[in-house]
């Protein structure tokens, strides 16, 4: 098995505002795999800042590996791992001839398309997606006073209507007392959930038991082995946070067992990640969610196509992302 590792970067179109700061890059290690018949890609890319998030240690984790690559022994740092369960699922769905969908869900059944939020910023954005089909939009907030975040919340809310869900995310911004006035104060925009109003489990268990919009865990969930607090109810799975799209698939699947939302997202991922994210997303058993696997043109340059969204829903592809196409 051959190994190769690149060291890449991808400018982002806009600016991610969110509660812990401003995204205008992704850097990361991009990881190919060949076996002489076929190879494959995984990536890791770890956001600066955020929870677990450490590019040194990551590259590391992966230039070890790569040195004796066993199938069976991955790194256990976790965006390594799941940059190599990345290529190591995508090698095995071109060698049997199945998506990375279909070699998740080993038999059970997978839908051919997965319908998805958009992320909007403002209330132009919103009502475009509202007027593209989509049935559910996410909006950030955290990084703005509560009075602003409200009057943003508000703004959108009335230009999608009553009958588009609307989802937002703090990324933690918020301490447990301010989370709780203000999931108080935006519970009249009917928010279906909100995602990170404060950062780490026990002070998300807080608020949760207190607000009245279900709290949803995302960066707080630190790894797939993680005990979740029976109040929060909701789950945002990111498979290139979480390990790889193996370990996202199953632990979403206990999650769901559990009477948990699972709704699966991408980490600001190339294709190569929201290829994943929508791989799992599809795999997933009932009850089918909207979910948020892909967000369409977040770079200048990608190293693959991303499928075609229409009416808020993404078409499987029969095939992974071709890299090799993009030259990279």
């Amino acid at each position: 098995m051959r190994v190769e590792l690149s060291e890449v970067s991808l400018k982002l179109r806009l600016p991610v505002m969110t509660g812990l700061g401003s995204i205008t890059k992704r850097d990361g290690i991009l990881i190919q795999i060949s076996d002489g018949g076929f190879s494959s890609c995984g990536e890791a890319m770890p956001l600066p800042g955020w929870p677990g998030a450490d590019l040194s240690a990551t590259r590391e984790a992966l230039e070890e590996w790569a040195t004796d690559p066993d199938p069976g022994n991955l790194p256990s740092e976790r965006f390594a791992h799941g940059a190599v369960e990345l290529a190591l699922l995508d090698m095995e769905a071109k060698r049997t001839g199945r998506t990375q969908a279909e070699v998740l869900a080993d038999g059970g059944p997978v839908v051919d398309s997965v319908e998805l939020n958009a992320l909007v910023s403002d209330t132009h954005a919103a009502a475009a997606a509202e007027a593209d089909g989509y049935r559910a939009v996410k909006l950030k907030v955290g990084a703005s006073d509560l009075d602003e975040d409200v009057a943003s919340v508000e703004a959108v809310r009335g230009a999608i209507g009553t009958d588009t869900r609307l989802r937002l995310d703090a990324n933690g911004a918020w301490p447990v007392d301010r989370a709780v006035a203000a999931l108080t104060q935006l519970e009249q925009y009917d928010i279906e959930y909100v995602e990170e109003p404060t950062s780490g489990l026990e002070a998300l268990a807080q608020v949760a038991e207190q607000s009245p919009i279900p709290v949803a865990v995302d960066d707080s969930l630190g790894s797939a082995v993680a005990q979740l607090p029976e109040t929060i109810s909701v789950v945002v799975v990111k498979p290139m946070a979480l390990g790889g799209p193996r370990t996202a698939y199953a632990t979403a699947c206990r999650w769901i067992n559990q009477g948990r939302k699972v709704i699966v997202t991408n980490y600001l991922d190339s294709a190569i990640g929201q290829h994943a994210a929508l791989s799992v997303a599809a795999a997933l058993p009932n009850p089918l969610q909207v979910h948020g696997a892909i967000t369409p043109a977040l770079f200048d340059r990608d190293f693959a196509d991303l499928p075609t969204i229409a009416g808020g829903r993404c078409l499987i592809p029969a095939r992974s992302p071709a890299v090799a196409e993009k030259g990279l």
